[in-house]
């Protein structure tokens, strides 16, 4: 009824602007009428809702790691106190066993070893233990003894066999030989700052705590290689260990520095029982807080100059490392490629255009401008300097590079299951337990029965080289097609969803115009029939 008194209405003014005007209203009218937004929840499948709400909160979660990390690193970094222990007289403050394990002469050898004599804390022995008589660290460790007469420090030399671990091997005889029941196991290429002790003894004092670790921070890089192991750990490294440390749903442990008690270790086994794994620190760690012992860490940085390294020993130590994890902590090495920035960055991309229609490109610049504002500023906030205009390019270039290389390294890394460390190769096994591999396996496995312990190194590189070199190629292919699909189904205004309601809208106009146009002549036709 409604609708033959509106198209009456339209044939009395007819051939007027009322007409023309009342018949705009009904159309836009119908138009709004029959227009209805459908919503992503009504539109995607199941398998597309689910992958959108896994990426966005994949996103949310790193990038609030990221944030805790970098305000963990604001608050925690910006001063440091005097110990209290550092204050007790000498037959109050609890004695502590350092112990540095030493091979070869590392960066910065004698700065870094130094430091240990240096500790303000009033009670404490070092003991420095090198395999072989003939290793060139000797020499340091005798001219610091000779300079720091007063300080409590011997040399062992000389390894015993508990394991395939040679770290182990190396520090077993000082392990055995302590005096006292706190133990400092820091390695040979970093150094803390005089107070580390004191403050460290105090957190292990705390009821419940049974290890004090310190955050690794790489400083002094003399080549782009150092470089690029420097934005690893001063950064993507640095920001998770301390977000996860500061929510402490697991134990997340590096050993290059690290204080215990001598009594814990023994009720886990002892630290022999450790040499017949890669990653002695992690395991360690683990064991004592399956033991129920909490960690806790303090405002030291365990420094460690990089000096030179090659951009392929940077690549080969990472891939050895990612080889490492991927049995001691396999959950974690699996969601690894989902916690850098390009893969996070990506599968986010895809999260936010299916929920709001935001372009992905749009999207991936304004995550990968976060993620870079947050390394840069928790890189400045550890080193407590602002970086000059030649520093920050270089910083860019280094940040770049490493997180385009990021993919394909753990592509490379995940298949491998043999390791380089030291002098040795190792192969690992599913229990975290790891094999050496004798010479002449490995020089046969290499090149042939006839290939010599230099061929079989450069046969290694070129196969390293030539898997990486495939893991770029399959990594950059898929993020080419990521973007091709997207470039190729977005139109002008970079949204195919967006465009193609936009051609549905056109066709429904077109519709209800001939609609309402075979409307008003069949209208036209009946009342001449009927005035008739």
């Amino acid at each position: 009824m409604g609708n033959e008194i509106f198209f009456r209405l339209v044939q009395h003014y007819q051939g007027s602007d009322v007409q023309e005007y009342i018949m705009q209203t009904y159309t836009h009218s119908q138009e709004s009428f029959k227009r209805h937004h459908v919503s992503v929840w009504e539109s995607s499948t199941r398998v597309e809702l689910t992958l959108m709400i896994l990426s966005i909160t994949l996103w949310c979660f790193v990038i609030f790691l990221s944030t805790l990390g970098y305000i963990v690193a604001r608050t925690r970094f910006k001063s440091s106190k005097r110990s209290h222990s550092s204050q007790l007289p000498v037959n109050k403050a609890p004695g502590v066993s350092i112990i540095r394990p030493l091979k070869g002469e590392d960066c910065n050898l004698f700065e870094n070893l130094s430091s240990s004599f240096r500790q303000d804390y009033p009670k404490f022995e070092i003991i420095f233990s090198v395999a072989n008589d003939d290793d060139p660290a000797i020499g340091v460790v005798q001219k610091l003894m000779k300079d720091f007469p007063n300080v409590d420090a011997k040399l062992i030399i000389g390894d015993r066999d508990v394991g395939v671990n040679p770290k182990i091997n190396n520090m077993i005889r000082a392990y055995e030989s302590v005096k006292y029941n706190i133990i400092w196991i820091l390695d040979s290429n970093v150094y803390v700052d005089s107070g580390c002790l004191g403050r460290s003894v105090d957190k292990l004092c705390q009821p419940g705590v049974g290890l004090v670790h310190h955050l690794p921070f790489a400083i002094r890089p003399d080549t782009f290689g150092s470089e690029l192991e420097m934005l690893f750990i001063d950064t993507i490294h640095a920001k998770m260990y301390l977000a996860i440390n500061a929510l402490g749903p697991d134990s997340c442990v590096v050993g290059k520095s690290n204080l215990y008690r001598k009594s814990d270790i023994e009720s886990i086994g002892g630290l022999a029982q450790f040499g017949k794994y890669m990653a002695e620190d992690n395991l360690l760690a683990k064991a004592l807080w399956q033991k129920g012992f909490k960690h806790t860490m303090t405002c030291d940085l365990a420094y460690q100059p990089l000096g030179s390294m090659s951009v392929t020993g940077y690549f080969l130590r990472r891939s050895r490392w990612t080889r490492i994890r991927k049995y001691t902590v396999t959950a974690a090495t699996i969601v690894e490629p989902f916690i850098e920035s390009l893969l996070c960055g990506l599968c986010a991309s895809y999260g936010f255009n299916l929920l709001w229609h935001i372009h992905p490109l749009n999207f991936l610049a304004f995550h990968l401008s976060l993620w870079f504002w947050i390394d840069l500023k928790l890189f400045q906030t550890l080193s407590q300097k602002k970086d000059d205009v030649e520093t920050l390019r270089g910083f860019i270039m280094a940040w770049v590079i490493r997180e385009i290389t990021a993919l394909p390294l753990y592509i490379y890394s995940i298949f491998g299951t043999t390791v380089d460390w030291r002098d040795g190769t190792y192969r690992l096994k599913r229990d975290s337990t790891v094999v050496k591999i004798s010479s002449s396996h490995l020089q046969h496995q290499a090149s042939g029965s006839n290939s010599s312990p230099l061929s079989s190194s450069d046969n290694q590189r070129s196969y390293f080289f030539q898997q990486f070199i495939m893991s770029i190629l399959t990594s950059f292919l898929l993020v080419i097609n990521f973007f091709i699909d997207i470039l190729f189904s977005s139109q002008r205004n970079g949204n195919p969803v967006e465009n193609i309601e936009e051609d549905l809208k056109h066709s429904e106009r077109e519709n209800t115009r001939i609609s309402n146009m075979t409307r008003l002549r069949s209208m036209r036709e009946a009342d001449r029939v009927s005035i008739t």
